[in-house]
């Protein structure tokens, strides 16, 4: 038997300036955006609340509109955390504009634990693919693609 794909919301915040946030793994050097799997007892915008709220220690009221993009990836686990074998074969991610609305200084990463960031910056969207981890790259490129299309060329 197959095992499916794990549901996955990966958000794309975005500044008045239409730069996107990205973080820097806790523990790691590698860069990303903030994601997160699907609570199958909540909607779809309630996952990206809770991530986007969780991961960068925001209150609901810090966020703006939130769009669906129409992006998705599918990717399989090229090693599979232990707490997932025989659960999932990899993650299926749909791709999300955040709107954020607070300052600098409400990004507060250590709220949340565990704390999944230990350090972020917002970066314009044509400079993220040379900054986060290069196995995230072929699946930003669509939804990276879409926001500049959609939400700074507009």
């Amino acid at each position: 038997m197959k095992l499916p794909y794990r549901p996955n919301v990966c958000m794309l915040v975005y500044n008045p300036h239409k730069l996107l946030w990205i973080g820097e793994r806790y523990g790691c050097d590698t860069w990303q955006f903030p994601q997160g799997g699907v609570k199958s007892d909540t909607d779809l915008i309630g996952n990206v609340q809770r991530e986007v709220c969780e991961e960068l220690g925001l209150e609901l009221s810090h966020l703006g509109s939130i769009d669906r993009l129409q992006a998705t990836h599918r990717c399989a686990f090229l090693h599979t955390p232990a707490r997932w074998k025989n659960r999932w074969r990899g993650q299926e991610q749909t791709f999300w504009a955040v709107q954020f609305l607070g300052q600098d200084n409400d990004i507060r990463l250590d709220r949340h634990h565990p704390q999944e960031f230990s350090r972020w910056c917002w970066c314009p969207p044509e400079q993220v693919l040379t900054r986060v981890e290069p196995i995230r790259r072929p699946g930003y490129v669509q939804p990276l693609d879409e926001f500049i299309h959609r939400f700074v060329n507009s």
